[in-house]
Order: structure tokens, then sequence, then C-alpha cells
């Protein structure tokens, strides 16, 4: 099972719209996989007792999305020159051997500059690379992401959308 990761609790932001993205590619190749959106995650999430006793909308969320999948797909914006903080709460909340010990993730970066989150994407192969997964080599920085759609929100980037079923493939066969 893969699992696709919009990585911001942003309402209404360019990662959720790439994502979209992702899973109309994904649905096209007819691969099975679930979506987690960052802004779903429970409000009671961060606390002094996070790493002993979880939430129980957390505990839930875990064992329906981070637990049973074998692959990552995170949709990574830029958030102040690396990765959003609400990404790193999710993995400190986990438990971490069965969340992600020795699973496959592929990684994508948003940003609106002009370096697609490149820094960011680094930064969180380091974290996971900490957590025993294994990194598809090919990342996809999409930079001026604003540029990417059209007026009605269509997404126009063609050379983007080549590279996003190339990375999907080889991920597949990862």
């Amino acid at each position: 099972m893969i699992t696709l990761i919009s990585c911001t609790n942003r309402p209404h932001s360019w990662t959720r719209k790439i994502s979209d993205v992702y899973i109309k590619r994904l649905e096209n190749k007819k691969v099975e996989f679930q979506f987690l959106d960052l802004q779903d995650l429970p409000t009671d999430i961060l606390s002094n007792e996070m790493y002993d006793k979880k939430s129980p909308a957390f505990a839930q969320l875990e064992k329906k999305y981070l637990i049973p999948t074998s692959k990552f797909i995170f949709i990574i914006p830029e958030y102040n020159g690396s990765y959003p903080g609400v990404l790193k709460l999710m993995i400190d909340a986990s438990d971490i051997k069965k969340s992600y010990h020795n699973k496959k993730a592929a990684l994508v970066g948003v940003a609106d500059g002009r370096a697609g989150n490149l820094r960011g994407m680094d930064d969180f192969t380091n974290v996971l690379n900490y957590l025993r997964i294994n990194v598809l080599h090919s990342k996809i920085p999409i930079s001026s992401v604003s540029k990417q759609f059209d007026t009605k929100g269509n997404f126009i980037a063609e050379e983007t959308l080549e590279l996003i079923d190339q990375q999907i493939e080889m991920f597949l066969k990862m």
C-alpha cells in the first residue's frame, strides 16, 4: 500500500493542489493508495504526553495511514528554507519502528521560488534515512508552483507531468 501525504496543515495550499495532481496520476495508473492530508491531523497531537500516551484520534490515524503502508509519497512545501514543523511533529508522535522502519519513500518539493524546496527535501531525506526509510533517488522539485496552473486551477506543466509519471513508475518498481 502507498500512502500519499500532503505535508502541510495550511488550508488551500499549493501542496494540496500538487497532491491532487498525484492523486489523479495514481488513479490513472490504477495504483492502490490512500491519501493523508496533514490538515486532518488531530488538534490534540501536541502535548507533553505525546511520546508515552497518544491521543485516541492520532492513534487511529497512525493505525490507518502509517503502520500498514509500505511506501510513502511525501509532497513537501518549503517552510523557512526546509520542511514544515507539522510533518516533523507527526513523525515525532508516531511509533517509529512500526510506522517507518524498512519502508520506502518518494519526495516532491513544492515552492513558489526557484529551488522547488531542494533544501527541504535534503533535510527530510536525512530524517528518513535515520528512520531506516529507503528514499527514491528521483526527487522532484516543483519551482514557481503558482505558474504551473492556469487561471482556472488546471495543472498545465506538461514537462512536470512527465517527470511525475517517471517518478511514479520508478517508485512502483522500487
